[in-house]
């Protein structure tokens, strides 16, 4: 997606020095001051906490992508799987707003 995002705003994409998905391994690296990283929106509101880090406004076109819920057919789903259903519902409708 971060290569489409590049690709459609005419811009090479830039070559990745470090790749890393730990979150605690990519924020050390931030808090060098020595690196740039890509994350999601939703990192950045919930988890981009650290006051040395500064979000950076960058408008790339939208690379967002639909996400579902697969159950089993002919299963009950469990109080807990509705819940989490449940609760994915109400923070998708306050992200789109």
């Amino acid at each position: 997606m971060v290569a489409e995002a590049f690709r459609a705003s005419g811009l090479d994409i830039p070559r990745a020095t470090v790749f890393t998905s730990v979150t605690a391994a990519r924020n050390a690296l931030l808090a060098t001051g020595r690196f740039v990283s890509i994350v999601q929106g939703s990192v950045m509101k919930f988890n981009l906490n650290h006051p040395a880090f500064k979000v950076l406004p960058i408008d790339l076109p939208t690379t967002r992508r639909p996400i579902g819920v697969i159950t089993l057919k002919a299963r009950t789903l469990s109080p807990v799987a509705q819940l989490f259903i449940d609760c994915a519902h109400e923070v998708a409708k306050a992200l789109a707003r």
